[in-house]
């Protein structure tokens, strides 16, 4: 059996509705890296003598959807490779994690199937995994950034929804004010002015990032005097 490739929209809301933190260890993980695991192993397809009684074992249906919302969770890479395609043991722990998946499938299927239909925030998203590959914090991109975040802050859970956006490992948007956005990057947290007409100054001449820290870029790590 091939391997499920996760579409943007399937991905984005089982990150967003499960509180944007990998299910196994807590901590919290970015849009761009997260994965999405099946809690009970999608390979057990293959192996249905194997599959029904693990079922059983958890008190799912027999016809119980293994490429469901209700059988995945957001994951980060370190965990998710360490499970790999272990079938956890009956424990009170994973019984909840099932059953909490379940209880929000319908919630986590509504908001993939709304951001089928929102391109602008798709359209942005695109752009922003462009960017990550570039490693380019441009006005197009802090722009496209906005406009994600714009669509992405009402769908928040209530107990993440003051905390930064994690996007992709380099860039977590803290905060926007007074015309200056904070960013943190792999060289820091930094800032810079936001708006249509930022001067040519402000931009990193190495990633075109305008988020610094006295002298250094926070993207790209580009140290300059100027």
């Amino acid at each position: 059996m091939a391997k499920r490739q996760f579409s943007d929209e399937e991905r984005y809301a089982v990150y967003t509705v499960h509180g944007e933190k990998c299910y196994m260890c807590g901590e919290p993980i970015d849009l761009l890296t997260m994965e999405v695991d099946h809690i009970i192993p999608e390979a057990l397809l293959d192996e249905p003598a194997t599959l029904g009684p693990i079922l059983d074992g958890f008190g799912l249906p027999a016809d119980f959807n293994l490429q469901s919302y209700a059988n995945w969770l957001p994951a980060c890479g370190p965990c998710n490779n360490r499970k790999r395609n272990r079938v956890f043991k009956l424990t009170p722990r994973i019984q909840i994690e099932l059953q909490i998946a379940e209880e929000k499938a319908a919630k986590t299927a509504a908001l993939a199937a709304s951001r089928v239909s929102a391109q602008a925030a798709s359209r942005a998203w695109n752009t922003i995994k462009r960017a990550h590959a570039a490693g380019d914090l441009s006005d197009t991109i802090q722009a496209a950034i906005t406009e994600f975040a714009g669509f992405h802050a009402p769908h928040r859970e209530a107990d993440v929804a003051e905390n930064p956006m994690q996007l992709t490992p380099l860039i977590q948007v803290l905060s926007e004010k007074d015309g200056i956005r904070l960013v943190k990057g792999p060289y820091g947290v930094g800032g810079g002015p936001i708006g249509p007409n930022i001067h040519s100054s402000f931009h990193c001449p190495t990633c075109g990032s305008v988020a610094w820290n006295g002298a250094r870029c926070v993207v790209c790590g580009e140290l300059s005097d100027e």
